[in-house]
């Protein structure tokens, strides 16, 4: 997933983001490499999963550590925007 158009919302209403990339399919664009086993759907979700459990804790972890106030400029992004 891009992120795209979530991304773009994000900055009209100025708020800060992170993208965080989950990968499942580690053969994407390797089919022709005869060294790279194919992935199946069984895998996938096995590491689909394995990947929620590792987010959830990443996500508790940023939460805690997020500060009271801002201090990057994410608020002020279309302070010169124009119309």
């Amino acid at each position: 997933m891009t992120q795209y158009p979530e991304v773009v919302l994000a900055r009209e209403l100025e708020m800060c983001l992170v993208n965080i990339a989950l990968i499942t399919d580690y053969d994407a664009g390797l089919e022709d490499d005869p060294s790279v086993e194919p992935v199946s759907h069984e895998m996938v979700m096995k590491v689909f999963s394995e990947n929620n459990d590792k987010l959830k804790k990443l996500l508790f972890e940023i939460i805690k550590s997020l500060p009271a106030d801002r201090s990057c400029d994410c608020g002020h992004t279309l302070k010169n925007a124009r119309g």
